[in-house]
């Protein structure tokens, strides 16, 4: 029963039914909030770097700020790799 309590509550399984559930909805709603985030990632990523790596820590919010900062650089990342993947299939198309 302990192993079944810990195959459900581990973060995985959380991820994997995530997944799931937009796989069911689709991708249609999250299209403009992906867009709408890669197009200001260069915006809100050095504003957020910033704030939680300097200013909160001052204000006493330093385990906040180092959360914020991995969540943050976690999501700029993918913003990089995903116009990584359409510049390298447009170029596969156009060749």
């Amino acid at each position: 029963m302990q192993r079944l309590k810990n195959f459900i509550w581990h973060p995985l399984t959380g991820l994997a039914v995530g997944i799931g559930t937009l796989g069911q909805f689709g991708f249609a709603w999250f299209e403009p909030i992906w867009g709408l985030i890669v197009a200001t990632s260069s915006y809100w990523f050095p504003a957020v770097a910033t704030s939680s790596s300097t200013l909160l820590p001052e204000l006493g919010y330093g385990d906040l700020g180092t959360r914020l900062l991995i969540a943050a650089a976690s999501v700029f990342v993918a913003v990089q790799i995903d116009r990584l993947y359409e510049r390298a299939q447009e170029y596969l198309e156009n060749r």
